[in-house]
């Protein structure tokens, strides 16, 4: 196994560098600020330097990029902002990547080049307020009338979807006993008669809304089914064709946002002076630093190592499980110690620590629980 990144590779990470460094810094700065305003300018931005269409077919615009180059992309941007990160992954991930594993030619066609352009937003809408986790609880039903489906229920943490111009909706379609064979997945205008749609106050991430839809009789033609009318009652299998890229994504965000924490505690470390000597002299504080370094490193290999799994095309569904459960154990480890290591001004709205803190937190949560993970993971065992 080779894990080193390709002369190609190497000049995509120079690039997003440049871009979060130089292109959008003032766009960045403003966001991770005000977090109440989604950032129009650098979503356009990410679509110009043609980061939206890195994994996906050249046929559609894309630069028929891989699994690896979307988590380097996720990784370092989650470096310089986990929102950032979290507005990249969103299109690419749960909107275009699962339309090209899922959807007909057509719908490819239609929005894929337009994902790649920048020219829509998407948002991804699965969990329920009693159905998080466990899919197959949720209760959003379309029922079939005619050429159309009408959907009603409610949705909850669907992320952008205050700003999004479609939604992946995951619903029921059958009245069988085991949901699990009556999902189908629908593309909804957000703009759609009946669709309420109220973003949720969070504890980060404001910039980039999550929101509760309710819908009341929501109607949309069949045409809109991913896959087609021949998908009907198969949204569960749809939706593992690309769990494990979420996961993946998740991890590699953790990546990129422990290694920010590493630097700014080194950093404060070398500068803070106590007793005389700057702090980072003082062995409990080095041997922190330490724990930091190596634990991203042994988070960085489990991921590429799932990843490069899976670019094989061979079984990994427990190393992916096992590498988003691991690294967003260990990234809030880390911001924990960062906290310390900071002392009081970690508690300052003055440092970033605190937003380390508060944005750690998602990653608990994001592409499935801890105990999920440890559930999927003891299933292979």
């Amino acid at each position: 196994m080779n894990f080193d990144p390709t002369p190609e590779q190497e000049l995509l990470k120079d690039r997003i560098t440049d871009f979060c460094e130089n292109e959008c810094a003032v766009e960045l700065k403003s966001m991770l600020e005000s977090g109440s305003v989604f950032p129009s300018g650098l979503y356009k931005k990410i679509a110009a330097n043609g980061f939206f269409g890195i994994p996906f077919p050249a046929e559609y615009g894309g630069a028929d990029g891989n699994m690896m180059d979307v988590m380097m992309v996720t990784e370092q941007m989650s470096f310089y902002s986990h929102d950032l990160a979290l507005i990249y992954m969103v299109p690419v991930v749960f909107a275009g990547m699962f339309l090209l594993a899922n959807g007909t030619e057509e719908q490819k066609a239609t929005f894929l080049p337009r994902i790649i352009a920048g020219e829509l937003k998407y948002a991804f809408a699965m969990t329920e307020p009693e159905a998080g986790s466990d899919p197959r609880g949720m209760t959003t039903y379309a029922a079939k009338s005619g050429d159309e489906y009408t959907i009603s229920g409610t949705k909850y943490w669907t992320t952008g979807a205050s700003v999004a111009d479609y939604i992946i909706m995951v619903t029921l379609t059958s009245q069988e006993k085991d949901q699990a064979r009556g999902m189908t997945v629908f593309i909804v205008p957000s703009s759609s008669e009946h669709l309420e749609i109220t973003p949720i106050p969070k504890l980060a991430g404001n910039a980039y809304p999550s929101c509760q839809l309710v819908l009341d009789r929501v109607t949309v033609p069949a045409e809109n089914i991913v896959g087609g009318a021949r998908a009907i009652n198969t949204g569960l299998s749809q939706l593992r064709k690309t769990a494990d890229i979420e996961r993946l994504c998740i991890a590699a965000s953790c990546i990129g946002t422990a290694s920010a924490i590493l630097k700014d505690c080194v950093a404060f470390a070398k500068s803070r002076i106590q007793s005389g000597k700057p702090i980072i002299q003082f062995q409990s504080i080095s041997h922190d630093l330490a724990d930091m370094a190596t634990n991203i490193e042994a988070m960085r290999w489990m991921t590429y190592h799932a990843a490069w799994l899976r670019s094989e095309n061979r079984e990994c569904f427990k190393e992916i499980s096992m590498a988003k459960l691991f690294c967003s154990e260990i990234l809030n480890t880390i911001v924990k110690k960062g906290m310390q290591i900071f002392g009081g001004r970690g508690y300052s709205m003055e440092y970033s620590m605190q937003r380390y803190l508060r944005e750690s937190f998602l990653s608990f949560y994001a592409g499935g629980t801890s105990e999920i993970q440890k559930n999927l993971i003891t299933r292979y065992l």
